[in-house]
């Protein structure tokens, strides 16, 4: 199929270089305060539907911290407990964890603090998959956050999720944890036009020389995706193989309603 549509490479998957990055207006938005929350060591909230690019986000901040300032760790685990993030975080920097529940948190707290006040580092910890955490879990993101007295911060932490999770911080025996957060942003879809330059900037990467989606097929895709970056990708993918089956070196509106009945 690469060959039949001249392209050097596999479009519209994940497996894209971050430098190779569609920055959509979400996603520069996103990225921004997400660099923002870092550098001023803040509580982070990341939401947005499934699909809508929360894991892109996260690459593209991850790409951008220069290792000799920051060291993150990404736990994506919907059944975290404190026990398993203290357990994580420790054994990560080489730390082998207590026994006890109580001095494995002031293992971390003092790891936490030496790579901050002596070694000039920053530990920015990214939590993903939180709308799955238990009650218990977010709680404990209080204590995550709490040195010195709760007089300061030497991490950042990103906490990503679906819109639930906002729903969920929301209920009394979570309000302090949700008045704890600095930074916030909820991402959303794609504009027809940025669907379009999506599509062209994703094929524009694999060097294929020649226009291969109609306009016609483009509005298409928009409107069954609603701007959803992975339900464009999976659409598009669908679409040029039904194309390349039939023969035609153009994306036509017939090919993305044969795979919108496929999906």
């Amino acid at each position: 199929m690469l060959d039949f549509f001249e392209m050097k490479g596999v479009p519209f998957t994940r497996e894209i270089l971050p430098k190779h990055l569609f920055h959509s207006s979400s996603q520069k938005e996103a990225s921004a305060r997400l660099e923002y929350a870092v550098q001023h060591r803040q509580f982070c909230l990341l939401t947005g539907d499934a699909g809508m690019g929360k894991s892109t986000a996260i690459r593209s901040l991850v790409h951008q911290l220069d290792p000799i300032q920051y060291q993150y760790l990404y736990i994506c685990e919907s059944s975290l407990t404190p026990k398993l993030f203290y357990r994580e975080v420790l054994q990560n920097f080489g730390i082998q964890p207590a026994f006890r529940s109580t001095d494995v948190k002031r293992q971390y707290q003092s790891l936490t603090l030496d790579m901050y006040e002596n070694e000039k580092k920053q530990i920015v910890i990214i939590l993903d998959e939180a709308h799955h955490f238990s009650d218990v879990m977010l709680q404990e993101l209080r204590f995550i956050l709490n040195f010195k007295e709760d007089s300061m911060s030497p991490l950042s932490l990103v906490v990503v999720g679906q819109p639930s999770l906002r729903n969920s911080l929301k209920v009394k025996q979570l309000e302090a944890i949700d008045q704890r957060i600095q930074m916030r942003y909820q991402m959303s879809g794609l504009t027809e036009k940025e669907t379009n330059d999506y599509i062209r900037h994703q094929l524009k990467m694999v060097e294929t020389p020649h226009e291969i989606f109609s306009e016609e097929a483009i509005r298409a895709i928009f409107n069954f995706s609603q701007g959803i970056p992975r339900k464009v990708n999976t659409l598009c993918s669908q679409s040029l193989l039904d194309a390349f089956i039939q023969g035609n070196k153009i994306v036509g509106e017939s090919h993305i309603h044969r795979a919108i009945n496929e999906l």
